[in-house]
């Protein structure tokens, strides 16, 4: 009985969803973000950077993709005409 007294008690304490929900959506409407302003010049660079390397990582990511092509056609040549 004593544990059924204190699980009752607990339940009493404790939040409902809408409760916690109402709280959250109050907070995060109240959370501003606050970013540096930059220069034209600035935002040309961060931009030019970023191109740069998205450039870099689309070449590398093709050199991935040939290589493992020349994987595969290797192993099916070995398995078909060698084997």
């Amino acid at each position: 009985m004593k544990v059924i007294k204190a699980n009752r008690a607990l339940l009493k304490k404790s939040r409902s969803f809408r409760e916690l929900r109402k709280d959250y959506v109050n907070h995060a409407q109240t959370t501003k973000l606050h970013f540096k302003e930059l220069t034209d010049v600035e935002r040309k660079n961060v931009r030019d950077k970023i191109r740069a390397q998205a450039k870099k990582d689309t070449i590398q990511e093709i050199g991935i993709y040939l290589i493992s092509f020349a994987i595969v056609l290797g192993t099916f040549y070995a398995i078909f005409y060698c084997g």
